[in-house]
């Protein structure tokens, strides 16, 4: 049986030799943010991080890394000269112990009882791992007790022919949940996205169902549609609540009778497509509208995912923070940010009006434009004004934020909305 692994970063050489009479192996490395670059054998079962030679910033910001890359890993700060706020910080951002006194035979004492715990809590520790892998499905991350159910929602309905219909806002990682059912499925086809959006009206039959040779002007040779290519696989319909009519009734006979028939073509082909549609419009309200069919919300309503905005899990926010700037700076060779407290607490006071989607493009800037101070509130403030994602929560959010800013407490309801009105 293998020793567990432990992985330190002791600039002392006589705390390391602390550490050899426990019954494990130790990886020693002379600088803390090296474990967040270097590769281990196996999956270590505790990190040691001395703040020797780390501001409170930058160990804080290597707790959160490495909580990101390694949710199953302890993460021990051994910190002799920390102070009570300090400390607390380092808990927030995700440790399971702090150290404060000096001798090295303490730090022992903490590393051993943190082995033991994990010795002697073997279902506590079997329910954080069930936990931790519910937190990754495919390439999305989460740490929010909604997000995990859907996951495993979605990780039921995979493997059939349901149709699936994923709601949320802009940003939210519909396509990305689409290509993870997709990937489950086990279908043989591709994996094709199409934008109905994006599509003009009087071209979408044409490019979800193809067409003849001569079927309109400027058709000079046949062409396969995107049903077509999706064959055996799945089709992605995003923002299908902009489908015009014409194509809606079409959408609906394929699903009923699994046939199509291209543009200018009297021959109908018999398709095995598996549709995941996606909007972030209410659906159900469209077709009272009279916008959407009504038969066919019911034909793509078979299995709601509904997705939350960001602001509604806050637990995420941190680790998607260091998820993306730990990977963003990884792929850039460059070194991560540092952060204040200021500018953390800015990241989950902020509400994220283009979701996921916003904090990922922040964190690209964050990396590329690293300052060679630590990052504080007002630099998140810089940063947000200059890379909001204009959607229509966009909008209202910043509505809502002028209109808070204007309400003067001193005056009459009527008076404050007087400028408004």
């Amino acid at each position: 049986m293998q020793k567990p692994l432990i992985v330190c970063s002791l600039q002392n050489r006589n705390s390391k030799g602390a550490l050899q009479s426990l019954d494990c192996e130790l990886l020693r490395l002379p600088a803390a943010e090296q474990i967040l670059t270097t590769e281990f054998p196996r999956p270590p079962r505790l990190f040691v991080i001395h703040t020797v030679s780390l501001d409170h910033d930058a160990t804080r910001a290597v707790i959160l890394s490495l909580r990101s890359q390694w949710p199953l890993t302890e993460v021990l700060v051994w910190a002799p000269q920390a102070e009570g706020n300090t400390v607390r910080t380092y808990f927030q951002a995700g440790a399971h112990d702090v150290v404060l006194h000096r001798q090295e035979s303490k730090l022992a004492e903490a590393v051993s009882a943190t082995l033991e715990n994990q010795k002697f809590l073997p279902r506590m520790h079997e329910q954080s791992r069930q936990r931790s892998k519910g937190s990754r499905f495919e390439s999305m991350l989460s740490r929010s007790t909604e997000m995990w159910g859907l996951f495993e929602l979605c990780t039921r309905v995979a493997p059939t022919d349901a149709t699936v219909l994923i709601v949320g806002e802009t940003g939210t990682g519909k396509e990305l949940l689409a290509r993870a059912v997709h990937r489950r499925s086990g279908r043989e086809g591709r994996f094709v996205a199409a934008n109905c959006a994006s599509i003009p009206p009087d071209l979408i039959n044409s490019e979800l169902f193809g067409y003849e040779k001569g079927a309109f002007t400027g058709a000079d040779r046949a062409k396969k549609g995107l049903v077509m290519h999706a064959n055996k696989g799945t089709l992605f319909l995003d923002e299908i609540g902009d489908m015009p009519p014409e194509a809606q009734q079409c959408l609906l006979r394929m699903l009923q009778e699994k046939r199509i028939r291209p543009v200018g073509s009297r021959v109908e082909s018999e398709i095995d497509v598996r549709i995941v549609a996606a909007t972030n419009v209410q659906l159900d309200q469209a077709v009272r509208d009279g916008n959407f069919r009504e038969d066919l919300f019911y034909r793509l309503d078979v299995i709601r995912v509904n997705v939350p905005p960001l602001r509604q899990r806050p637990e995420d926010v941190y680790l998607l923070f260091g998820h993306f700037t730990t990977r963003l700076a990884k792929h850039y060779g460059l070194e991560p940010p540092i952060f204040t407290d200021s500018f953390l607490d800015a990241l989950l006071e902020y509400e994220w009006p283009g979701n996921v989607r916003q904090l990922e493009n922040l964190s690209e800037r964050l990396v590329l434009e690293r300052s060679q101070s630590a990052l504080t509130a007002r630099d998140f403030d810089k940063l947000r004004n200059t890379n909001l994602v204009e959607t229509p929560q966009t909008r209202e959010h910043k509505k809502q934020a002028a209109w808070r800013n204007s309400v003067d407490p001193g005056r009459s309801l009527q008076e404050n909305l007087d400028p408004v009105i």
